[in-house]
């Protein structure tokens, strides 16, 4: 339950910038601006994020991220963002977590940042944070190009028109939030919402436009506030692309989006002017590609065509984020596991087929040439998931046993600590490609 307390808030991206300015950011917004802004349909990129960026990306794909962090380790303020996109790996929150707390407790640690919707994703329980839904929520995903959108950045939609349904989200970081965002897709039917923090609504928060669009709301609530919800008003549906909390000042954000089952090809059922329009509002340094491992399981898997995509997807990037570094994560090893086939009547049973009681994935090696020939066509930075962590598909079954197992039983997935070695292991590359090679203090 919510304590009886007013929200304490200033609405839209306008009052934002205007706080922000104590921490150097821009001049503060003209009326007109603020107005405009105050509907969340046109925020301008946030200068926070920024500040950090240099003008190009240039042909070192490390350099952006490189610049912003040496900018906050000289005492720079701004916020720079990581940005992961994939799979089933990237779904679940234990890589992301520990990528985050590796960079922000170097950099300075601003909270989670954008999440998916509530619990329009299926199973995910990231650590720190209770999120709770109440009432009639439909929830979609982008996985397939037929399933109704729109969908945004975080390839997620959760809709709810009944009064008095409400979304639940509270940390248990004792520094709480300060700042709060809301995506949502409009229309003329769309309906309203009033934001409770700590206890009491807002006044109801209208959504309506005359054509569909996207709201991007930014809210300032009081410093250490844990707890927020949205409240439906029951006039006309919400269909929320995404929410986040986290607090102002300088630091890193370190923000993921998976989806179970996801190929490269997902990345086109997200509408592209929405897409556009979220990243420009918070401009990555660094945005990492996570896919391979669904693509590895298709025996009819085009080399050639899937390299192509991978090209063309990284230069779509490239265009959209000329400011940004991009990098690629190669597909770890991963299999099937194999059992001894059944012995013959008067025959002793027949060892299993592959490796190590392993067979690869059928297209594996596909995946990693096509993914290497991207590589090299497009020069983006490179993690080498297979050399660094998995090593060999024969490896994969000793990975999945032991008092600490590293892989889970399926041979596809890692267990909590394998996504945290990996998190590791891909902090360290990063720094590395940045030229900032070391550990970070307190991690």
């Amino acid at each position: 339950m919510f304590a009886r307390r007013r929200l304490m808030t200033t609405f839209g991206l306008g009052a934002m910038l205007a706080a922000c300015g104590r921490d150097g950011a821009e001049r503060p917004p003209s009326p007109a601006e603020t107005a405009r802004w105050a509907e969340g349909l046109a925020l301008p990129p946030d200068p926070a994020f920024e500040a950090l960026l240099p003008a190009s990306a240039g042909p070192d794909p490390f350099a952006p991220i490189g610049t912003a962090l040496r900018a906050l380790e000289g005492g720079a303020e701004g916020r720079a963002l990581v940005l992961l996109l994939g799979d089933s790996h990237s779904a679940g929150p234990i890589l992301a977590e520990r990528l985050r707390e590796l960079f922000q407790s170097r950099y300075g640690a601003i909270g989670p940042g954008r999440l998916p919707p509530a619990r329009a994703q299926r199973f995910w329980n990231p650590s720190g944070l209770f999120i709770a839904q109440n009432g009639e929520w439909e929830a979609r995903n982008a996985l397939r190009s037929t399933s109704p959108g729109p969908f945004g950045l975080t390839g997620y939609r959760l809709t709810g028109a009944r009064a008095g349904d409400t979304l639940t989200l509270r940390t248990t970081d004792p520094r709480g939030f300060d700042r709060i965002s809301l995506t949502v897709a409009t229309g003329p039917s769309s309906g309203s919402f009033r934001l409770l923090a700590a206890g009491t609504p807002d006044t109801a928060h209208a959504t309506a436009t005359p054509a569909p669009d996207l709201r991007q709301m930014r809210y300032l609530v009081s410093p250490g506030t844990r707890e927020m919800a949205l409240e439906l008003v029951g006039d006309g549906p919400i269909d929320l692309l995404g929410w986040g909390i986290e607090r102002r000042g300088r630091g890193v954000l370190v923000e993921a989006f998976g989806i179970n089952g996801a190929t490269l090809a997902t990345l086109d059922n997200r509408d592209p002017s929405i897409l556009a329009r979220e990243l420009a509002v918070a401009p990555p340094a660094l945005v990492i590609l996570e896919y391979g491992t669904n693509e590895a399981t298709d025996r009819d898997l085009d080399a050639d065509a899937y390299a192509a995509a991978l090209t063309r997807r990284i230069r779509t990037l490239r265009a959209a984020l000329p400011r940004s570094g991009i990098m690629l994560m190669g597909v770890p090893d991963a299999g099937r596991p194999t059992r001894p086939a059944p012995a013959r009547r008067g025959q002793p049973a027949r060892a299993p087929s592959g490796c190590g009681g392993v067979t690869p994935l059928v297209s594996l090696a596909t995946v990693k040439a096509a993914q290497r020939r991207a590589v090299a066509e497009t020069r983006v930075g490179f993690f080498d998931w297979s050399a660094e962590v998995t090593q060999d598909v024969c490896r994969l079954p000793g990975l999945a046993a032991g008092a600490q197992p590293l892989m889970q039983r399926d041979l596809v997935h890692f267990t909590a600590e394998g996504y945290r070695l990996t998190a590791e292991r891909l902090h360290a590359a990063i720094l590395r490609g940045a030229g900032l090679a070391g550990a970070s203090p307190g991690a």
